[in-house]
């Protein structure tokens, strides 16, 4: 699938790495509270905004 291949090359840029640590941080942190009201969401719409912003701008036709 082209969608899938551009999403896997952006989240190898720089911004998306970052998005993605920070998630991975915020799961961990949440995964080791047995009581907690936190859910990561924010961590996850910046990450995923981070991913489709650079997926928008990739150029038609840059999977195939």
């Amino acid at each position: 699938d082209p969608l899938t291949t551009v999403r896997e090359h952006c989240e190898q840029l720089e911004e998306c790495v970052k998005a993605r640590q920070r998630l991975e941080l915020c799961d961990a942190r949440v995964s080791s509270r047995s009581e907690t009201e936190e859910q990561c969401t924010e961590e996850l719409f910046d990450f995923l905004h981070a991913r489709d912003h650079c997926v928008s701008a990739a150029p038609v036709g840059a999977a195939s």
